[in-house]
């Protein structure tokens, strides 16, 4: 079994027009489809994305040709014209033509819910995707609640978690709370808890942990691949090791936008528990 912490690395960087975050993730990409295979037509959806090169999924977008469905609520023309500008210039990199198609694939402008999800996709359970990421900052867990509740199971599931959220509380945003008038940027998403709750009852086991941002799970046919982590002791909950990996992983200079935020207080926790 491998430990995917000893594949991160950043290689598509500066593969459009303007740098896009790191993470270490292409290289876990890399590795973890190097063995479980990735599918005659390669797929990948993912939720919150402007580029139209991938963020989490650009390793597998751009190594496979793959077809993507993107969704951005913020998505406008300044960021079309910056997209036509990621595929000509990666077009020319790479000297391959094939890369014009990604064209046909830019992201949706589209705010994501629990109840239009499976309209946004217009998949169903019988479509094989490979790769399937969230990351819309509110109400990631209930809409991948529905979309596992709907038979929508990639080989892949990459998901969001906060770690500003006490890690063994069940804890997660509800789509009644998005308007809800709680100014602290740390105030989002779910905890590890709940995605530990949510997925490893469906044939899914937990295989990374990407510093302070996401969860990779893989189907279980697949998990004797991975060593699985030591998840407490890997999340990135103290100011110390966010800014150890930000400066391991990220752009020079990046820290995530809920860095300065005081700690989410009782009373913005329980909002969370109700």
């Amino acid at each position: 079994m491998i430990n995917l912490n000893d594949f991160r690395k950043n290689i598509w960087t500066n593969a459009g027009i303007r740098p896009c975050p790191g993470y270490g993730e292409d290289g876990v990409l890399k590795k973890v489809f190097e063995l479980i295979g990735v599918s005659k037509k390669p797929l990948c959806i993912e939720f919150g994305e402007l580029r139209v090169l991938g963020t989490t999924s650009r390793q597998y977008r751009i190594s496979n040709l793959s077809s993507a469905v993107y969704v951005s609520a913020s998505m406008n023309f300044y960021s079309l014209v910056l997209n036509i500008l990621d595929i000509l210039k990666i077009s020319m990199k790479q000297r391959n033509i094939k890369f014009l198609k990604f064209v046909f694939s830019m992201p949706k402008k589209r705010i994501v819910t629990p109840d239009n999800v499976l309209s946004t996709l217009r998949i169903s359970s019988r479509d094989p995707v490979d790769l399937l990421v969230v990351d819309i900052d509110s109400v990631d867990f209930e809409v991948v609640s529905r979309l596992l509740d709907e038979g929508i199971m990639p080989k892949v599931f990459v998901v969001e978690y906060n770690p500003s959220l006490p890690p063994r509380d069940i804890l997660f945003q509800k789509f009644a709370l998005v308007k809800h008038s709680v100014e602290n940027k740390r105030f989002y998403g779910a905890s590890v808890a709940a995605w530990l709750k949510l997925f490893l009852p469906l044939n899914y086991s937990l295989i990374h942990v990407s510093g302070f941002c996401n969860l990779f799970f893989v189907k279980n046919e697949f998990k004797d691949y991975f060593q699985e982590p030591d998840v407490l002791f890997e999340i990135t909950d103290t100011r110390e090791k966010v800014l150890s990996f930000a400066k391991e992983f990220c752009l020079p200079g990046f820290i995530p936008s809920w860095f300065h935020d005081p700690p989410l207080t009782n009373d913005e926790l329980n909002l969370l528990r109700q």
